[in-house]
C-alpha cells in the first residue's frame, strides 16, 4: 500500500482497514482524495478498500485513474482488469490485460484472461487459455476442474479440485467445488462432510461472522460484503447444505441452514 504524508493520519486509516471498518476507511479517504484528485496513496488505499468490500465498480475507477497517474506501474493495470473482470465487465477487462507487455505478468495475465473468457461462457477459448498455464500449478488444476464441471463431468472435475487442495492445502472454495461436485452426483452425504468442514472451520476461525446466531434469536447486524466473507464459502455452503436437506426432505434443516448463514449486506 501506498503511504499518506500525514503520520497520524495515515496510521488512522491503516487502523480503521486493520479493524475491518472500511466505510469508515472509504469516507475519510474520499476527502483525502477530493482534496488532492491526483494521491496515488487515496486512490491506492481507496482501491484497495473498495475491492475488498467487493464494489468492484468503485475499485475499477481507482485503478483505472491510477492506472493514468502512475502508467509506469503495471500492478495497477492488473488491479484495474481484475476489478472490471469481478464486476462482470468482461470485454473491458480482456482489452486492459492486452495492454500489459511485461513478461513478468504474463502467467497471471493468462489467468485472468481465462477467467474473463470462463465467465463469458467461452469454454473453448477459456480451455485454450488454461492450456497456456503452467502444468502443475493448481490454479491450472482448478481452471480444469470448473471447465469440466461445465461439461457435466462431475467425477473428473471433483479428482481435479481434490489434486489442486492436495497442493494448496486446506481452501474453503476448493472444499465447496468438491461438495458441488458430490451433489450434482447425488452423493449427499460425502457433500454434506465437506460443507460441515467449510461451516466448522468459518466458524472457528471468524467468530465475527455470527454464524447460527439468527437461528438462536440474537439479532445481529450485518457482516458487511466482504473478500473475507466470500473467501471462507460460508453463504455458498449454507446455500447447498439447505437444498441437499430439501432434497432429503429434511425441511426443518433446510430452513436452520438458510437462517444459520452470515447475515450478508444487502445492495439496493
Amino acid at each position: 500500500m501506498a503511504h499518506i504524508n500525514d503520520g497520524e493520519h495515515t496510521k488512522a486509516i491503516y487502523t480503521m482497514i486493520k479493524e475491518g471498518l472500511f466505510k469508515d476507511a472509504i469516507a475519510v479517504l474520499n476527502k483525502q482524495f477530493q482534496a488532492n484528485t491526483n494521491s496515488r496513496a487515496a486512490l491506492s488505499l481507496l482501491g484497495y478498500c473498495y475491492y475488498f468490500t467487493q464494489d468492484f465498480v468503485n475499485a475499477a475507477n481507482c485503478y483505472e485513474h491510477l492506472t493514468v497517474v502512475c502508467p509506469e506501474v503495471d500492478d495497477y493495470k492488473l488491479y484495474y482488469a481484475q476489478s472490471l473482470y469481478q464486476a462482470c465487465f468482461y470485454q473491458e477487462a480482456m482489452k486492459v490485460t492486452c495492454q500489459i507487455e511485461n513478461p513478468d505478468y504474463q502467467v497471471k495475465i493468462v489467468k485472468l484472461q481465462a477467467a474473463i473468457k470462463y465467465g463469458e461462457e467461452d469454454l473453448a477459448a477459456a480451455k485454450n487459455l488454461v492450456d497456456q498455464s503452467p502444468s502443475g500449478d493448481p490454479d491450472t488444476e482448478v481452471n480444469l476442474g470448473c471447465l469440466l464441471f461445465k461439461e457435466g463431468r462431475y467425477e473428473e472435475a471433483c479428482k481435479k479440485f481434490m489434486t489442486a487442495m492436495q497442493v494448496e492445502g486446506y481452501v474453503p472454495d476448493l472444499s465447496y467445488n468438491i461438495a458441488l461436485c458430490y451433489y450434482r452426483l447425488k452423493q449427499y452425504a460425502l457433500a454434506l462432510k465437506h460443507i460441515a468442514e467449510i461451516i466448522e472451520r468459518g466458524i472457528r476461525e471468524h467468530p465475527e461472522l455470527s454464524v447460527g446466531m439468527n437461528t438462536e434469536g440474537i439479532e445481529v447486524r450485518s457482516v458487511g460484503n466482504t473478500i473475507t466473507l466470500h473467501e471462507t464459502a460460508l453463504i455458498e455452503a449454507f446455500n447447498l447444505k439447505a437444498a441437499i436437506e430439501y432434497q432429503l426432505k429434511n425441511f426443518d434443516a433446510a430452513k436452520e441452514a438458510l437462517t444459520d448463514m452470515p447475515l450478508e449486506e444487502r445492495k439496493n
